[in-house]
């Protein structure tokens, strides 16, 4: 995703994406949260916007692998950061590749793709 495309998107498109799309503000509140986050988070739209993603909707990003890597960026001003993490609910666990990007307008985003899980198959013998 590309800042001018992700610029150029509307809500309808946002909302299309097949992977979570969460834009946050400078203090971390969430102003965007997508069709796709809200299916696999199990959250409606309406009951994350305003509130805070760090401290309040994902308490488990709050940690070094995660908000570490999100300040170190912010600090930067301007980039992407990729890496896996794993997102823990009450339903279960969900592998996840964590796209991290902070645009020139200073928007903040947090893109989520699901990983599947590795299987692991018996050995013969």
């Amino acid at each position: 995703m590309s800042e001018e495309r992700l610029s150029r998107l509307s809500p309808e498109e946002f909302d299309a994406l097949p992977f979570g799309a969460i834009k946050l503000d400078a203090q971390g509140q969430v102003l965007a949260y997508n069709a796709a986050e809200s299916a696999f988070s199990r959250r409606a739209a309406p009951s994350v916007l305003g509130r805070r993603f760090f401290e309040d909707i994902a308490p488990c990003t709050n940690v070094a692998d995660f908000r570490g890597r999100f300040d170190a960026l912010v600090e930067r001003g301007r980039g992407t950061e990729s890496f896996d993490f794993q997102f823990r609910f009450r339903w279960g666990t969900r592998h996840v590749r964590i796209r991290l990007m902070l645009l020139g307008d200073g928007s903040r985003w947090v893109f989520v793709t699901s990983l599947l899980a590795p299987m692991f198959l018996p050995m013969e013998g």
